[in-house]
């Protein structure tokens, strides 16, 4: 075995050792541990030589070596292996999806649950952005005397609703009317042109029946400008305070970034592969150096897309967590485009 070879077979070994035990590893538990002959002086010396060019460090003098981000990086680019799902793991998975998909909000906040169980880690779960979103529905549903619900679906898969309420008894023939009346204006029409000016057009269209919907007027715009954000939903925060390196002061500063949904979605929409990898100080905020995040996109169309991910220790996983992430990312596509109707 070439010597650069050996050196990245003890690296990969180093880091799947200290990730299941979270102890330095030394050269006798490591040449337990390779599936080739060595010495443990060739091993140490190995050790050393991955230490001096910045992939394995010392906590102590005495003690064996941990990888370093860099280590980590090179491992996960280059070194780790597949791990597959087991069937049992994705039936669990199957089912727990299939109980939320009866809207697309209920699956993403099923996912984000799933997931974070799963790992024992924070998980989001972003939606489409609405930004180019399309009107691709309205319904209208009576709740009482006075008042109905609005279900504004959008071609991305969001499904916004809102209750509001009339000055006068609504009937069932009045409700079909808004149904007609709403569709033919906004139905094909992108969430992001629901402006105010258009909705001035649109009540002067309607002659004297403007005064007769302008709640229900009100209730489209308020609906549309619902569906042209991008909801994020955050499950498990609390299981980033076990993680052993994360300091009470970086924890809050990641309860501020998780509370702060737009910049939250900045970081995780970095992703640009199936299953990305951000480790530590890549995420050029101090107080994010002791976490990864595992960023996996979903996708039902070209223009239904949107983002899972993971919050956890730079010590975890990786194959583990990657292999669930990409099955829960398919798995949600497809449930999304059965709900949208999309071939």
């Amino acid at each position: 075995m070439e010597p650069t070879q050996r050196k990245m077979k003890i690296l990969e070994a180093v880091v799947e050792a200290y990730i299941i035990t979270g102890e330095p590893v030394g050269s006798k538990t490591l040449c337990e541990k390779l599936d080739f002959n060595v010495s443990s002086a060739t091993v140490r010396n190995d050790m050393a030589e991955l230490a001096s060019i910045g992939l394995l460090e010392q906590t102590h003098t005495s003690s064996g070596r941990i990888p370093t981000e860099l280590g980590y990086r090179i491992y996960v680019d280059k070194l780790m292996k597949n791990s597959p799902l087991t069937k049992y793991e994705k039936t669990q998975i199957d089912d727990a999806l299939y109980l939320g998909s009866d809207a697309p909000e209920h699956l993403l906040e099923s996912a984000a649950v799933l997931l974070s169980g799963m790992t024992g880690y924070a998980s989001v779960a972003a939606s489409p952005s609405g930004e180019n979103a399309v009107i691709r529905r309205i319904r209208f549903v009576q709740t009482g005397r006075f008042t109905a619900m609005i279900v504004l679906i959008t071609s991305t898969g969001s499904v916004k609703t809102g209750l509001f309420r009339c000055d006068y008894v609504i009937t069932p023939e009045l409700v079909e009317m808004f149904d007609k009346t709403m569709n033919e204006r906004f139905a094909g029409m992108a969430v992001s042109k629901v402006t105010p000016a258009f909705m001035q057009s649109a009540a002067a269209s309607l002659g004297e029946m403007s005064m007769l919907l302008s709640n229900v007027l009100l209730a489209v715009s308020d609906t549309a400008k619902q569906a042209a954000s991008t909801g994020v939903f955050i499950k498990g925060q609390s299981n980033l305070f076990m993680i052993p390196r994360l300091t009470s002061a970086d924890g809050k500063r990641v309860m501020e970034l998780l509370g702060h949904s737009s910049e939250l979605q900045r970081l995780i929409e970095s992703a640009e592969t199936k299953a990305s990898v951000l480790i530590g100080g890549e995420m050029n905020d101090p107080a994010l150096q002791n976490l990864s995040i595992i960023v996996s996109r979903y996708a039902a169309n070209e223009d239904c897309t949107g983002t899972l991910a993971i919050i956890g220790p730079v010590r975890m996983n990786y194959p583990k967590v990657i292999s669930a992430m990409e099955y829960v990312a398919e798995t949600v596509g497809r449930l999304l485009r059965e709900f949208l109707e999309i071939d």
